[in-house]
């Protein structure tokens, strides 16, 4: 009896564990089969899903929900959605200047932050991710990219260290040239504090 009850419970553990096996599929890009579906793929929607409620409107009920059916990366119904024009994000002010209004931009603007120990180690760090793969480390145009991006201005020309705080915020926020906006990457505070270690960077060049 003992043999028998033995034999039964091993083959109980291998009805349990054969779905789980089946399931399993590492051959290329195809699932094996889903048993829980919830669990599978959430019904949250991902940026780079689409909203799965918008295909079942597009495709009808009878497609199969399942992680190699689902489409991503832009499409009808993308989860990527692009916020309407004039559209400000919540707890921030439009920025009142348009791309050409440098002049104005720099006369009226002011740097708002204290230069304190706390906010030039912000700007170093901003600027070390943002700047420094263009200008270089110590702003003499001569980033990683030069190679491949001649050309890259110095912040250490005379031009630049001549240039207003709110001349360089704007074109941070604004871009200019070759260089794309740092609006959507940074926070304002973050742009003035790059701000005041650039002055420190300019500072240091001038009395080596």
């Amino acid at each position: 009896m003992t043999s028998v009850a033995g034999w039964m419970a091993r083959l109980g553990l291998l009805a349990f564990l054969a779905p789980v096996f089946v399931a399993c599929n590492f051959a290329g890009d195809t699932d094996g089969l889903h048993w829980f579906m919830g669990m599978h793929d959430s019904h949250a929607v991902e940026a780079q899903e689409e909203d799965y409620t918008t295909l079942n409107d597009l495709k009808g009920d009878d497609w199969q929900y399942g992680m190699s059916s689902m489409p991503s990366f832009g499409g009808p119904g993308s989860g990527m959605r692009v916020p309407p024009e004039g559209s400000v994000p919540r707890g921030q002010e439009p920025y009142p200047y348009a791309a050409g209004e440098f002049d104005a931009a720099g006369r009226e603007l002011q740097n708002p932050l204290p230069r304190t120990r706390e906010i030039l180690a912000r700007g170093q760090d901003r600027f070390n991710i943002y700047c420094a793969v263009c200008h270089g480390y110590t702003g003499h145009g001569d980033g990683p990219v030069t190679p491949r991006f001649a050309n890259v201005p110095s912040l250490m020309s005379a031009k630049i260290k001549n240039w207003r705080d709110g001349e360089i915020f704007h074109i941070i926020t604004m871009g200019r040239g070759r260089m794309t906006p740092y609006a959507a990457q940074t926070s304002v505070n973050d742009r003035w504090s790059m701000i005041h270690y650039l002055r420190v960077l300019q500072q240091q060049e001038a009395t080596d």
